[in-house]
């Protein structure tokens, strides 16, 4: 609320001073060549972009950024903690609690069938990120426990449990990395694949103006002279 009310009363404030600045000021053709300036760089760096990032993605390859991360992926180490898991919110007056924390316990294929299906009829909060690493921060966002350095949820294979406010919170640590340790795959592909676009996008855009301008050339748009100099020695 406060946050809002801030933001609120700050755009209040610009726009009452734009108004008073738009009536007394005068001889302003220099700032409105500025915005249209301004707004011919941003129609060009967004067309630029989703013209490179349609085509360049199309042609970046799956061996290509596999390729990339093999090459570099000692350059790539967690900046947090990661997980795979289940995690699950559920009342603590629901049905069949012992069931459900030893399905969520084994984790195995019949026990997330029965996870599922109990999450639909019980849950108020239900993720299943077994096929996907989830940052650990997100995580404890999601359960009221003061968590300390010498408190963990990363133990493999166990489960974490809490109580609070008449809820439950279930939480099932299948697999997990640390910060310091070496980037998935899956969790470096968006970079590699950025910075890969960052490389190509140079030369794209190089050899997108030069195609606009022979084609306006080839059409009228533009009229090209050369021009002789002649230097004296």
């Amino acid at each position: 609320a406060a946050f809002i009310e801030h933001y609120i009363n700050d755009w209040i404030s610009s726009q009452l001073i734009y108004d008073v600045a738009r009536k007394n000021l005068s001889n302003i053709d220099h700032l409105n060549n500025l915005v249209e300036a301004y707004r011919r760089d941003l129609y060009a760096y967004e067309y630029r972009k989703r013209l490179s990032d349609e085509r360049l993605v199309a042609e970046l390859p799956d061996d290509t950024i596999q390729a990339f991360y093999q090459n570099h992926r000692k350059e790539f180490t967690l900046q947090r903690d990661i997980a795979k898991g289940i995690f699950l919110k559920v009342p603590a007056q629901a049905p069949q609690l012992s069931s459900l924390r030893k399905w969520v316990s084994t984790a195995g294929v019949d026990g997330v069938e029965n996870i599922e299906k109990y999450a639909v009829k019980n849950a108020i909060g239900y993720d299943y990120f077994m096929d996907r690493w989830v940052n650990v921060d997100d995580l404890k966002d999601n359960i009221p426990y003061e968590f300390d350095s010498k408190t963990s949820v990363l133990k493999p294979q166990k489960m974490f449990e809490h109580k609070s406010n008449d809820m439950i919170y279930l939480l099932y640590i299948d697999s997990c990395l640390h910060v310091g340790d070496e980037m998935p795959f899956e969790v470096a592909r968006p970079r590699i694949i950025e910075i890969l676009l960052n490389e190509r996008r140079v030369s794209f855009n190089k050899e997108l103006e030069e195609a606009l301008y022979n084609e306006a050339v080839a059409n009228g748009v533009v009229e090209r002279y050369d021009v002789e100099m002649n230097v004296e020695k």
